[in-house]
């Protein structure tokens, strides 16, 4: 792709200069081949397998001799009738080389110690490091470092690495794990594991992790090594942002045949990590382990691991066999091999061999069936001004998108490489951006951090670095930044970054500033940052002085402000200190819901003056204090006082404030309604009403829906409900917090905006967002955001019938259960209670069997002498509900929702269920409406005594619409809420 980055003008001709697939051990593939152009491949060719076993030989005479010069190997080709290009490959191939170790550079110079805790000791190069731990406890460096284990860190633009220098030739297997040491902070890391031989350079494992990541331990791989090469574990700056990089490793080579000795990263080096660098491992070899620094720029991410013979192959044998013999029978073996079938194990190490050998074998006549059809590309070789450019350039101009189709056969572990340019004559005062990606993405999906082409010496430039500077003049630096510094209060000084000040100058009016400031002063006082920064200056004090000297000069003159700051903040805390405490003394009559009396507060200030005595801090004073609060039983209980005879006595204003507070809101009285009880007012019948009525316009009513609505109908934590088979109900997990919070807005509605009682079974409406819509099949609802819908009994909603809560929890865990729905009517809403059922009931199957339905089943199950009279009561309730599923969706296919009451009367579906219960068994339901009101009011089970007060509050709601607050302010103004029986009562019973 190549996007115009400048203004459009005409000049955006970018050139894409002899695009190339590459692989190693082969010569480049130009693109334009694909197009029917000759195939240039340095691979062996097809007959030099016939030849393995000979070719094998000769790899042994140059291992043998360590002779790789030119002229040696083309007198061993002449000699012997071999391919001296193909005996290249094979040499290449088999790990037979150059004989000198891999050089290595970058190494870490200067020995380290950590100011934090000098158990932690290594070798750094700048905020690079390589450390451990010396100790026997975990230290903090800033970041976790545990005992014996091996931490990197790396640099701003470089990765920090641990490199094991074989010191033998064959064949290990190498295990490696990466963990985060500093989870805390930081944006994650990037790591490689490779391979280094003295020419080419392999990745074996690549990756990238969040803060807190952790790799899984990765597939162990067996390499062929030859001594001197290098396999390296490199952590680099995700992103650039090296931050909290401390990274731990776990690093294991172990040898494949021979002696199996083992080199443990951590086990050979940190017991005296020190000691040098290189660094000896256990086994009395010198240089093996390297500690160094390398330009993350340097790795090219796209290296494919170099071709290596698998171990324990049948060729991996023959390396390893030392009898010649065997061994010329061992390559005898493996030429049949390699003209031989794959195995038919994929996963066994010789299908990987037949796999290698056959891609080392490619010839160009393998590609021919590839090419089959294909024209030469016209796009190759012509500027589109009409003029010939070079035949391997193709030439664009911006905005473009130019595809090409490889065969995955010949991409398969090759990279490709192009290179975009601008016209030299045409693109002089051009401007783009261009990129490569392998899925198909427009010029308008470039971002802003692809970097923009021009020429150095053109006006295109000139213009916009004009531009870029404008736009520097106008936002500072500071602000183009995703992630501002701090990343960590223990990696840099300020806990907090500002960055308002433009805020203030620009938009903010003086009261708002002074406003902001207040804000940020409860801030900086609430987390004591100015002590918190204190403690962190002296930290990058020491860290950034070390081994340099000469800043100490530029640190030391801050210290004295610093300091000033710290200690005017400590006097301003203790200053605090009285303040704090009455706020804990006042906290205390709210949470007891009275004043305190002068002995209950002179308690309250003696017992945290008693903690102070005993050397405990003034926030842990506060904080036990506040737990004896707490745990007093003047918060644990809702304790009256009751009058001295046997009449009962109304209740305190105080009193009478705790009871409303936690009958409307389930919590303790509020700053207006205490005001109010503390004036003696609200045992006025006209004043209690009034602050009832003000309760339920508050949002705090939700907790009315949830703690006696949702409870009475057996619904209260719906959303932890996981009852329901996955299998069959894959999305009611998904969907199941949707559905209780319909049912929570319901309520919570219809008690704030005095909604009609006989609406929680036939309103016209419900609420919904577009996933509860989608369940319940209802169109036009889209986003998460929840609203009320109108005219939803069309669609056979609305009212708690048809709410998936209830049909949901009405039902078992595969199936409906018309049992259940129907016992819930019975006795739930309508207040009807079932005798026992009898013993050894026989259990009702989850799937029906044969061609019964559920219904039929049931029916035969009720039909039992012992079971029928019960179930004649419940069981129609429940098939007039059947048209919803087991979590409350409409089912498609037909099912019969005809059904006769015990009463003789026939309905049909949900509307024949409401029209019974609105109309015949009205005073029913309101009846057990009221009950279950009055009970939760109350906190007691309704008593008979209460039966004149509930015919009553009936008649009173039928001349009302049946409007909530009717029945709320009844039972707020009735004796019951009002009173409290006598002692002599309570001692009788």
């Amino acid at each position: 792709v190549a996007s115009d980055a400048g203004d459009g003008n005409e000049n955006d001709y970018v050139v894409w200069d002899t695009p190339r697939l590459v692989r190693a051990n082969e010569s480049d593939i130009l693109l334009r081949d694909l197009a029917g152009l000759e195939v240039r491949l340095g691979a062996l060719q097809r007959e030099t397998l016939g030849k393995t076993a000979e070719y094998l030989a000769a790899a042994t005479h140059v291992r043998a001799s360590g002779d790789l010069g030119a002229q040696a190997l083309s007198t061993l080709s002449n000699d012997r009738g071999l391919d001296v290009s193909a005996l290249g490959v094979w040499l290449e191939y088999l790990a037979v080389g150059d004989v000198d170790p891999v050089p290595v550079a970058g190494h870490h110079a200067a020995k380290f110690t950590s100011p934090e805790n000098d158990a932690a000791r290594g070798w750094n190069t700048s905020v690079a490091i390589v450390a451990t731990n010396i100790s026997d406890k975990d230290v903090k460096i800033p970041g976790l470092v545990r005992p014996g284990e091996i931490v990197v860190h790396p640099g701003p633009g470089h990765y920090s690495a641990a490199g094991w220098q074989s010191p033998i030739t064959g064949f290990v297997r190498v295990e490696a794990t990466i963990t985060d040491a500093h989870p805390e902070c930081g944006n994650g890391q990037e790591w490689f594991v490779r391979h280094h031989t003295n020419r080419r350079k392999g990745i074996l494992w690549q990756g990238v992790f969040s803060a807190a990541g952790e790799s899984a331990p990765m597939s162990s791989r067996t390499l062929l090594v030859r001594k001197g090469e290098l396999v390296t574990f490199e952590v680099g700056p995700k992103e650039r942002n090296y931050f909290c990089d401390l990274t731990r490793l776990e690093f294991a080579i172990t040898e494949v045949g021979g002696e199996e000795r083992v080199w443990n990263l951590a086990e050979d080096v940190s017991g005296d990590l020190q000691a040098g660098n290189p660094h000896a491992d256990r086994l009395g070899n010198t240089d093996v382990w390297h500690f160094y620094l390398g330009a993350v720029d340097a790795v090219v991410k796209t290296e494919a691991p170099l071709p290596s013979t698998p171990g324990n192959s049948i060729l991996a044998k023959w390396w390893i066999e030392s009898d010649e013999a065997r061994r010329i029978a061992l390559a005898e073996k493996v030429q049949e091999f390699a003209l031989g079938d794959a195995p038919a194990d994929e996963n066994s190490p010789d299908f990987e061999l037949h796999r290698q050998l056959q891609l080392l074998a490619l010839s160009p006549g393998d590609l021919e069936p590839l090419l089959d059809g294909v024209e030469p590309d016209e796009r190759f070789g012509r500027h589109p001004l009409g003029h010939a450019v070079e035949p391997s350039n193709l030439v664009v101009r911006a905005p473009s998108i130019t595809e090409f189709r490889i065969p995955a056969k010949l991409a398969e572990g090759r990279t490709l490489l192009v290179t975009g340019l601008l016209d030299e004559t045409h693109g002089r005062e051009g401007s783009v951006r261009v990129d490569v990606r392998q899925e198909r993405f427009g010029p308008d999906a470039l971002t802003l951090s692809i970097p923009m082409h021009v020429h150095d010496d053109s006006s295109a430039r000139r213009r916009i670095q004009a531009s870029f500077d404008e736009f520097r003049r106008v936002f500072p630096a500071r602000l183009c930044y995703l992630t501002i510094v701090p990343v960590d209060e223990v990696v840099t000084i300020n806990l907090f970054y500002r960055q308002d000040e433009a805020l203030k100058q620009l938009f903010l009016s003086e009261e708002d500033a002074a406003h902001l400031e207040e804000l940020w002063d409860h801030l900086f006082f609430v987390s004591q940052e100015p002590l918190q920064y204190q403690v962190s200056f002296e930290q990058r004090l020491e860290f950034a002085t070390q081994g340099r000297p000469d800043w100490v000069a530029l640190w030391t003159p801050l210290k004295p402000s610093v300091d000033a700051r710290a200690h005017a903040f400590r006097e301003r805390l203790v200053s605090c200190e009285p303040a704090q405490l009455q706020s804990v003394v006042d906290f205390t009559g709210s949470a007891w819901r009275r004043p305190l009396s002068e002995p209950e507060e002179f308690g309250i200030r003696a017992s945290y003056a008693h903690l102070r005595a005993g050397e405990i801090s003034h926030e842990d004073a506060l904080r036990l204090t506040l737990a004896r609060v707490l745990t007093s039983p003047r918060f644990l209980y809702r304790r009256e006082e009751p009058g001295p005879g046997l009449e009962s006595i109304p209740v305190s204003s105080l009193e009478l404030a705790s009871r409303l507070s936690y009958f409307l809101w389930s919590s303790a009285p509020d700053a207006e309604l205490r005001r109010v009880a503390e004036t003696g007012a609200l045992v006025k019948e006209d004043v209690l009403v009034e602050q009832a009525r003000r309760m339920l316009k508050d949002a705090r009513t939700k907790r009315l829906a949830v703690q006696f609505a949702c409870q009475w109908l057996h619904v209260r934590d719906f959303d932890q409900n996981d009852d329901k088979n996955e299998k069959l109900y894959p999305e009611f997990s998904d969907v199941r917090d949707d559905m209780y919070e319909e049912t929570v807005r319901f309520f919570e509605d219809m008690f704030r905006n005095d909604g009609s009682i006989l609406g929680m079974i036939d309103a016209d409406h419900t609420f919904l967002n577009e996933t509860l819509a989608e369940l319940y099949g209802i169109e036009g609802i889209s986003g998460s955001d929840w609203r009320r819908v109108e005219g939803v009994r069309a669609q056979r909603r609305g009212g708690v019938l048809a709410m998936a809560t209830i049909l949901a929890s009405q039902s078992g865990a595969s199936r409906t259960s018309p049992i259940l729905r129907g016992n819930w009517i019975y006795e739930t809403l309508l207040g009807e209670r079932l005798p026992r059922p009898p013993p050894d009931v026989p259990q009702i199957p989850d799937e029906p069997p044969g061609e019964l339905t559920a219904r039929q089943l049931i029916e035969m199950h009720s039909s039992t002498p012992a079971c029928a009279k019960c179930h004649a009561k419940i069981d129609p309730y429940g098939f007039a509900l059947e048209q919803y599923d087991a979590i409350g969706r409409l089912r498609s296919e037909f099912v019969d929702t005809k059904t006769t009451l015990v009463d003789g009367r026939e309905i049909e579906g949900i509307e024949g269920l409401r029209k019974y219960l609105t109309e015949e068994r009205r005073r029913d339901v309101l009846r057990q409406f009221c009950r279950k009101l009055l009970g939760y009011a109350l906190g007691r089970e309704v008593q008979l005594s209460d039966t004149p007060f509930l015919d009553g509050l009936i008649e009173k709601l039928g001349r009302n619409g049946y409007r909530f607050i009717v029945a709320v302010e009844a039972v707020v103004a009735s004796p019951q809420f009002r009173e409290i029986r006598g002692a002599a009562v309570d001692s009788e019973d």
